[in-house]
Formats: structure tokens, C-alpha cells, sequence
């Protein structure tokens, strides 16, 4: 005959299955977090590279238009901001006061021209001294947007000389 054996197994209860979803869901909106934060990371990596690039840009960029003629730099007022300009008729780079278009609408890019003294034993001196017309201190500023609303930039300065002269 038949007999029916009593089972021990039990199903899940409601508190079992309200403990499994919560874990579930805390681990998912943690690597939800995780990734949105690797994200805006990423993307603030990606700007300062961008940026970086720019920069780099910059000074070569001056150094063409110096390489052209030492008058387009020595004729250029000190402390004043420029921005650079690509001439693709002539190939050339051209330092203007006109603002320019933000480049890929995120970044602006300013160039700034100082005058150097030097010492009496010829070293750059940050006062005094004797003015230095074939040397030129030079700065390049790439400034952006971050998403928070506050901005960003990067700085790169250096010396160009009149060395064809």
C-alpha cells in the first residue's frame, strides 16, 4: 500500500525572500554607483588629456609663429590675452586678441606674452635686471567646464628666444 511520507522541505518564507531583494538590490545600486563613478572619472581623465594636448599645441604653435618672423612675437603687448588662429589657405598660425570659438565647444585656450629682464651675470631674473627684447616668457592656459560648474584649467609657461638673429 501507499503511504505518504510527511516532507520536511519548506518553501521560502516572506521574510527569507525580503532579505534576498534587499541584497540583490544593494549590491546593484552599488556597482551602479561604482560604475557612474568610474564614468566621471574616466571623462575627467579624458578633458585633462585633452587638455594636456592643447597645451602642447600651444607652444608649438608659438614657436611657428616665431620661427616666421621674431616681430610676430616682439611686436605682441605684454600681458595681453591672445588666441591662436589656423590660417588653412596659408598654413600658418596667427596670434590674435579676437576670442575664438571654444575648441570642441569645451575648451578655451589663452596665450600670454611677458617681457624677461636679466641680471648682471645674464640669468632670468623675476625683478630688476635689464630688459631681454629677443626673450620672451610665454603662457599657455587651457580652461574647460566640469559638470559641477566649476572650471578647470592647466598651465603650461616657458621661454622663446630670437634665435635666427
Amino acid at each position: 500500500m501507499f503511504t505518504l511520507k510527511k516532507s520536511n522541505k519548506k518553501g521560502f518564507s516572506l521574510i527569507e525572500v525580503v532579505i534576498a531583494a534587499s541584497i540583490i538590490s544593494i549590491a546593484l545600486f552599488s556597482m551602479m554607483s561604482a560604475s557612474t563613478k568610474g564614468i566621471q572619472l574616466s571623462n575627467r581623465a579624458l578633458r585633462q588629456t585633452q587638455a594636456n594636448l592643447l597645451l602642447e599645441e600651444g607652444a608649438e604653435s608659438v614657436k611657428a609663429i616665431r620661427d616666421a618672423a621674431w616681430t610676430n612675437i616682439s611686436g605682441l603687448t605684454a600681458g595681453t590675452n591672445y588666441y591662436l588662429t589656423y590660417n588653412t589657405g596659408t598654413n600658418t598660425w596667427s596670434l590674435g586678441t579676437t576670442p575664438t570659438s571654444a575648441i570642441d565647444s569645451i575648451f578655451t585656450r589663452t596665450i600670454v606674452i611677458s617681457a624677461v629682464n636679466r641680471d648682471a651675470s645674464d640669468d632670468i631674473t623675476l625683478s630688476g635686471g635689464t630688459l631681454d627684447a629677443r626673450t620672451k616668457k610665454v603662457t599657455v592656459t587651457v580652461s574647460w567646464a566640469l559638470s559641477d560648474g566649476t572650471t578647470s584649467s592647466k598651465v603650461l609657461s616657458f621661454y622663446i628666444s630670437d634665435i635666427f638673429n
